[in-house]
């Protein structure tokens, strides 16, 4: 049978569950071999990290690069390309001057917290514990249980930590996964300084790669996805940017009027956990609360108050005003989003799950909008 002289009906069909027999198959292989695919996968990830650094890097240095190249240098006499070149190392300069203060100030507070927590450690176990006694929580003969219990886990605890910083193998472990990532993101910045000079070029390469070997409308449709991503992902990175900076300085100020303990190390904790919408105050205030619970509870409790009073003013004047439209969702779509982002790929995710799902958001709103524009419906 010749298969000009089938129906057409009966081609779809054909079609159909040849299409649907494939994906049945790919599926079960997919399923079948998760492990080796996860590692095929990892070790290419791992072969490409120096480049998604470079990516990640040159992304959100872009448009401090714009900054500097069109509004400082804008009306300087001097040729575009020289113009690039020093908004390029200008703004790659300026990223490595941040990352220099932010960790400056990190991590000799959290070497502080760190030492504080753990010669401070059983003291809190013992102060607990004469408050429940105290307070007549336990009948005797349950205390006399858990004393043992306590003690035992607490001395367990002290041999871990002691065996964590006697070991040689793990210090060497973790110099060599040091060492490799500090590589890889110098790497990095030197692919991102690349991708920043070239920017034009490799814009222009990609789409002749993509006209040759796709029809010219999906083309079209893949450059303008790209281009609401991208524009998505900088208004909304930008805008977060400057708002967890915004909180970060007022948290220093307000923290340090208030006295507290560790104030540069709370103030870029709930800084930089601002960046993540809605759950960002909250997941920063739980390590700086358990902080300050070792040196002080009741200025746990007044940092608590503090956080929750500074989340409204965030979310309801500062953040507003400084994002506007940048991502265009709904809250409840917001919390969906930084709910599946954060069970999917964790923290990471809770952060981008926003941008992509306020891409999505848009995509499928226009889809669905032609649509009904096609079939002439008005929808009150």
């Amino acid at each position: 049978m010749k298969w000009s002289k089938l129906k057409e009906e009966t081609i779809e069909n054909i079609k159909a569950f040849s299409i649907s027999g494939i994906l049945v198959v790919a599926f079960y292989t997919l399923i079948n071999n998760v492990e080796p695919l996860y590692g095929v996968f990892q070790a290419i990830f791992v072969a490409l990290s120096p480049f998604i650094y470079g990516i990640g890097i040159a992304f959100l240095l872009n448009p401090l690069r714009k900054i500097i190249e069109y509004s400082w240098l804008g009306k300087a006499k001097l040729k575009p390309r020289t113009k690039k070149v020093i908004a390029s190392f200008g703004a790659l300069f300026i990223g490595i001057i941040m990352l220099f203060v932010f960790f400056s100030i990190l991590i000799p507070q959290m070497i502080s917290s760190i030492q504080t927590f753990l010669s401070s450690f059983e003291g809190y176990v013992d102060s607990a514990r004469n408050f429940f006694e105290s307070n007549n929580f336990f009948s005797d003969d349950l205390l006399k249980t858990l004393n043992p219990v306590i003690d035992k886990g607490v001395s367990m605890l002290g041999d871990w930590v002691s065996n964590i910083a006697s070991s040689l193998n793990a210090i060497l472990m973790y110099s060599v996964i040091f060492a490799k990532s500090v590589m890889n993101f110098l790497i990095g910045m030197i692919i991102a300084l690349y991708i920043l000079l070239d920017e034009i070029n490799l814009k222009r390469q990609i789409k002749k790669v993509l006209y040759a070997l796709l029809p010219e409308k999906t083309t079209k449709s893949i450059l303008r996805t790209t281009r609401l991503t991208i524009n998505t992902f900088n208004s909304f990175v930008a805008g977060k940017a400057v708002d967890s900076l915004i909180i970060g300085i007022l948290c220093y100020i307000i923290l340090s009027f208030m006295k507290m303990p560790y104030t540069p190390l709370i103030s870029v904790v709930v800084g930089v956990t601002n960046m993540i919408p809605v759950f960002g105050p909250f997941l920063g205030a739980v390590p700086s609360i358990l902080i300050l619970l070792l040196v002080d509870p009741f200025k746990a409790l007044e940092f608590s108050i503090f956080v929750l009073i500074l989340q409204q003013v965030d979310g309801n004047i500062i953040g507003p005003r400084i994002l506007g439209g940048a991502v265009g969702l709904p809250t409840l779509y917001v919390m969906f989003a930084i709910i599946i982002g954060g069970a999917l790929f964790g923290i990471v995710g809770m952060f981008i799950g926003v941008p992509v799902f306020s891409v999505i958001f848009v995509l499928v709103s226009e889809f669905i909008h032609r649509q009904l524009d096609r079939k002439n419906i008005t929808v009150q």
